[in-house]
C-alpha cells in the first residue's frame, strides 16, 4: 500500500513538465523528512525519477540537464543565487588559456560542492556585488575582468572582453559603478 506522503509526492512528480528539475526540499511539504526520503528512494529504484545529484532529480525519460542547471537548482532550494564563475568566463572570452579544472559556479553565500557522475562540480563564494548584475552580458564581462585583477587588465584585454557589448551593456556597467572596485571602474569611465 502507498503511503500519502508518497502519492502526494508523486503527483507534484507528474505535474511537472518533462525535463523540470526539482529537489528532495521542494516536496518537504509533503510529509516529514524520513518518509518523503523514503518515497524518493522507492521512486527513483522504479525508474521514474533519476537522481542527478545529492538531492536533485528529474522525471525519468527527461533530457540531461547541464552542470549549470543542477547546481542553480542545488543553489536555489538554499536560498543561494548562483552565476558563471569569473575564471570560466575569462576563459570564454579568451583573457585566460584555460577554464578552471573542474566546473565552479559563482554563488552567493557559503562554498560547497557536490559530486555529478564522476565530476566534483564547486560552487565558491563570491560577494553578491559581483552577482547583482548576474549572467547578462555586463555582469559576465565585468566578472571575468574582476577575476584576472587589476595587473593582469590592459587595453588589448579590456578590448577583448568588451567587443561584444552594446550600448545597453555599456550604460549598465556605467550604472554599477558603485559596485566596482576603484581600478576596474577606471577602465570605464574615462
Amino acid at each position: 500500500m502507498r503511503s500519502i506522503t508518497t502519492s502526494l509526492i508523486r503527483r507534484h512528480i507528474f505535474g511537472l513538465p518533462l525535463g523540470q528539475i526539482f529537489t528532495s526540499r521542494e516536496l518537504l511539504s509533503y510529509g516529514r523528512r524520513p518518509a518523503v526520503d523514503q518515497a524518493i528512494a522507492r521512486l527513483v529504484r522504479s525508474n521514474v525519477i533519476v537522481r542527478l545529484a545529492r538531492g536533485v532529480f528529474v522525471r525519468d525519460g527527461s533530457p540531461t540537464p547541464s552542470a549549470f542547471e543542477i547546481a542553480r537548482a542545488k543553489a536555489e532550494a538554499f536560498g543561494k543565487k548562483l552565476a558563471a564563475h569569473g575564471q570560466t568566463l575569462a576563459f570564454e572570452l579568451g583573457l585566460l588559456p584555460e577554464p578552471p579544472p573542474a566546473p565552479t559556479f559563482a554563488v552567493s553565500g557559503s562554498s560547497s560542492s557536490f559530486q555529478l557522475g564522476t565530476t566534483r562540480v564547486r560552487l565558491q563564494k563570491t560577494a553578491t556585488r559581483k552577482l547583482l548584475l548576474g549572467d547578462e552580458p555586463a555582469g559576465r564581462v565585468l566578472r571575468a575582468l574582476w577575476q584576472l585583477g587589476n595587473k593582469m587588465i590592459d587595453c588589448s584585454r579590456l578590448a577583448m572582453a568588451t567587443a561584444s557589448l552594446g550600448r545597453t551593456d555599456r550604460l549598465a556597467i556605467r550604472r554599477a559603478a558603485a559596485l566596482l572596485p576603484a581600478w576596474l571602474t577606471h577602465h570605464f569611465l574615462r
